[in-house]
């Protein structure tokens, strides 16, 4: 399947709203914390998301049994805003972007767990595989 983007809005309001993404015990899915594109270069502005986001592309192209899917934090000025980037700050835990986050649903599934990759790990093949191997 591949590296699909998303719609802030369409997240749930927090990652415990996941359970019904996942939906036994034991399942993961993955969401990618990038950011918008410059207007200027029609890149994202972070360079370590620039940098990382070609190599998860391939990564989870190659592995489409893995459900991934990008969402963007937002322009500079958004991310750099702490009100308006409380929401990723607190609520879903996004402390640098690009972040690549593992949520499972829990043995007992009631909870949501999760496990990052963040800024530069992301773009390492090798730590991918390692990352994602017990999917």
């Amino acid at each position: 399947m591949g590296l699909t983007r998303v719609n802030a809005s369409s997240l749930p309001a927090s990652p415990d709203g996941l359970k019904d993404r996942l939906a036994k015990a034991g399942d993961s899915t993955y969401l990618f914390f990038i950011v918008d594109n410059d207007a200027a270069t029609g890149q994202p502005w972070c360079p370590d998301v620039r940098a990382a986001l070609p190599v998860v592309e391939k990564y989870f192209a190659q592995h489409p049994n893995l459900d991934i899917s990008a969402v963007s934090v937002g322009s500079r000025a958004a991310w750099k805003d702490p009100t308006t980037s409380k929401l990723w700050r607190s609520t879903w835990g996004i402390g640098a972007v690009p972040t690549l986050v593992k949520y499972t649903r829990s043995g007992d599934g009631e909870e949501i767990l999760q496990e990052q990759l963040v800024e530069t790990d992301a773009a390492v093949e090798a730590k991918l595989a390692d990352f994602t191997k017990s999917a």
